[in-house]
Order: structure tokens, then C-alpha cells, then sequence
């Protein structure tokens, strides 16, 4: 189901939340579903005050909940389009921000108050994070193509804690410790590799080509994890080979980062499949029963608060990114917006203990009929024989 609304869900203004009152004063438009089918050519409206058009993305899966006229109150999403040779007026804020380019070129500026500017451009597939409280303006390069960014921030936190916008978006702090404006090479794609899986970096020109580490603990495929502009912004990236499927797989709600209800949505770069769903607290096995999501490449899903299980129904791998609240020294788990303590004990039992998954051989045998099923659809098989535990038909 889907909702676009601007007008409130509620009568009593006293029961908004600072997050919501300001999306309702800036005439925000808002979407509100689980899974949007294609970034490329979602509905957007006009966003006076930033000189672009833009939906703010409430990511709901179907569940019950207040009377609220948001879901999200920690971190939220939002897609915008620059219009051909235009430009995202130019903002400095106390919320983070990383942005997706989903199409079109271009560049941004950069800059602290009386400090040097820094220019960089982006393309199609780049990421980068903006520097907190630092001022940025970006330009659509094309005189004839929209350019389309894909956000993620944590304005509903900032928001929520200081309710006050003039001091959100007129503080004149700087951050030094997170963006040097005297460092010619911050934006220049520069990366430090920090653990297996694990990098830092400023500005990535191009996730599709970035090389992703192995990692099998999920199932078939390869992943990375990029901290970005010195923040708390995470730009997740996993792979897995056609006509192979990931184990179902949660995060567990108890272990948040420090509290923070960061939710997750997948933006799949290619291919076509679909995810299995279960509800909250419910556990996969024989007979339970789930939900199944399409997608293709450009959609963008949100997993829900149970578990779920990625399917690639092509040939060829699939890639998918994940903007997410992380960590600022740069602790990254496996899937999902939960953070481990680095004096917690090795890596790998730290990510046991903060997620749950469903071993081949133990989940229900209609997951594996159903994927045989859809394959064959194509003319296809299963290409799970080279994983020890995989299931057999």
C-alpha cells in the first residue's frame, strides 16, 4: 500500500514531533510504503525551500502503529532530482547525510565558513557524505537531464533533540576533527582499509566497480563496508552470484546503537529477484508462513523487523547498497543498523551476537521449491552445489 501525503495524519498539532513538524512546514511530500519499485522514476513534488523536487521516503513495512503521521524518528530517506543545469541550494546542517547518485552527473562544493571550497563531481553509482555542519551546494552538469540523489539522514533524531531549526541550520560550530578544509585530497577517493571488509573514505566515485571482500557467513557472495566523511554514515555493499540465494537472516532489535532505531532499505543496482519476509518475532521454520517481495534493479525495500532472505533469480550477480546510521570509528556489523562494542571478543562472535540466521539446513523446504519453481520460470537452475550446507533438491 502506498501513501503520498503532505497533510497531516492527525488533528493536534501539540502531538507532532519537532521531526514532523518541520517536513510539514518545508511541504515536503511524503511516501509511505515498504518497497519502492523503481528510484528511477518514483512520483516526486516540488521542495520550495532546496530548489529541487523530492519525496521523503517513510520506509513501513506493514505493521501496526500509532496514529503517527511518520514512522521513522531516528533516520529517515529521501530522493530528490536536480533539474537540467540547476542546483540543491546551498545548506550547512546539524544533522548527517549521505547520498546515492541514482542518475544524471554533476558536482558539489564543500566548505566551512571563510575556509577554501572544495569541488568535486559525481556520476551515476558515486557516494559521499556531506562533512556535519559544513556548507554544501550541488549542480546538475546536464543542460537537458535531471540528475536523481538518493539520501539518507538523521535530521528526525537532530530534530527531535533540540526542536529548534534555527539552530539546527544557522550554528556557526565547526567540526575539524571530521573535515579539513585545508586537506586538497579529501574528496579525491582516497580510502584506508581498516579490517577485512571494512574501509574509510570521503567519496566513492562508483560502488558498482568497488571491489567487496569475500564473505560466506551469509551464503554465496562478497561484501564491504565504507565509514564515510569521518561520521556515522555507512555505505553497506554486498554481492551474490545468479541463481543463488542468501540464509534468512535478522537483526536482533535488542542490541541497537546506543539506543538508535536506524532502519534499513536495500537499493538493488541490478538483476531482478525477490526477498522472503517474516513478521516480528517470528521464527522461519516448516509451514510458517511468509511474504514475498519483488524486486528489480532501481527498487528500493525495506526488510521489516523479522527475519528476511535475499533471491537472485538471474545470471549474473547482484549488487545492492545499503545507506545506514553506523559508528564513527568505524565498527560495522553484518547486516542492519545494530553496533558491536570492539572490546566485545572476535569479530565474527561479536556478528553472531548481533544478528540471527536460518542455516540451510534448517529452513523450511517450500523456500527451496519456491526458488526451483521461479527458476524455471527462466529456463534455470540452482547454483548452490559449491556451498557445503546447501540444501538439495
Amino acid at each position: 500500500m502506498v501513501t503520498k501525503r503532505t497533510e497531516p495524519a492527525r488533528t493536534e498539532p501539540a502531538h507532532y514531533t519537532p521531526f514532523e513538524t518541520w517536513v510539514l512546514e518545508e511541504g515536503l511530500e511524503i511516501t509511505q510504503q515498504q518497497v519502492i519499485p523503481d528510484m528511477r522514476t518514483a512520483e516526486l513534488a516540488p521542495w520550495e525551500r532546496t530548489g529541487v523536487d523530492a519525496t521523503l521516503l517513510d520506509m513501513a513495512p506493514n505493521l501496526p502503529s500509532r496514529a503517527a503521521l511518520l514512522r521513522q524518528q531516528s533516520t529517515s530517506r529521501y530522493l530528490c532530482e536536480i533539474p537540467p543545469g540547476g542546483t540543491y541550494k546551498a545548506e550547512k546542517h546539524l544533522y548527517e547525510e549521505i547520498f546515492y547518485i541514482v542518475s544524471g552527473r554533476g558536482a558539489i562544493t564543500v566548505w566551512n565558513e571563510g575556509s577554501p571550497k572544495h569541488t568535486f563531481e559525481w556520476q551515476e553509482g558515486s557516494v559521499f557524505s556531506i562533512p556535519l555542519n559544513a556548507w554544501h551546494e550541488l549542480y546538475n552538469a546536464s543542460g537537458d537531464q535531471p540528475a536523481r540523489l538518493y539520501a539518507m539522514f538523521t535530521a528526525p533524531m537532530v530534530f527531535n533533540i533540540y526542536g529548534s531549526r534555527d539552530f539546527i541550520f544557522d550554528t556557526d560550530v565547526t567540526f575539524p576533527e571530521r573535515f579539513d578544509p585545508d586537506d586538497e585530497t579529501y574528496f579525491s577517493g582516497k580510502a584506508v582499509r581498516v579490517r577485512h571488509r571494512l574501509m574509510k573514505s570521503n567519496f566513492i566515485s562508483n560502488v558498482r566497480v568497488l571491489g567487496l571482500d569475500d564473505h560466506g557467513r551469509r551464503g554465496p557472495g562478497t561484501n564491504m563496508h565504507v565509514a564515510l566523511a569521518n561520521g556515522h554514515m555507512i555505505c553497506h555493499l554486498s554481492e551474490f552470484p545468479g541463481q543463488t540465494y542468501k540464509k534468512a537472516h535478522t537483526a536482533n532489535p535488542s542490541r541497537t546503537s546506543a539506543g538508535l532505531n536506524s532502519e534499513v532499505a536495500y537499493l538493488f543496482l541490478n538483476g531482478e529477484g525477490y526477498d522472503l519476509q517474516w513478521g516480528l518475532d517470528v521464527e522461519p521454520g516448516v509451514g510458517v508462513p511468509f511474504e514475498r517481495i519483488d524486486y528489480r534493479e532501481g527498487s528500493l525495500l525495506t526488510p521489516g523487523p523479522g527475519y528476511h532472505q535475499h533471491f537472485n533469480a538471474t545470471t549474473e550477480p547482484i549488487r545492492y547498497v545499503v545507506l545506514r546510521f553506523g559508528r564513527l570509528d568505524g565498527g560495522v556489523q553484518d547486516e542492519g543498523p545494530q553496533e558491536v562494542r570492539q572490546d566485545e571478543g572476535p569479530r565474527e562472535a561479536q556478528e553472531e551476537r548481533g544478528s540471527r540466521q536460518i542455516e540451510f539446513d534448517q529452513e523450511d523446504p517450500a523456500v527451496w521449491d519456491l526458488f526451483e519453481e521461479e527458476l524455471a520460470k527462466r529456463g534455470l537452475k540452482p547454483k548452490m552445489e559449491e556451498y557445503k550446507d546447501a540444501p538439495r533438491s
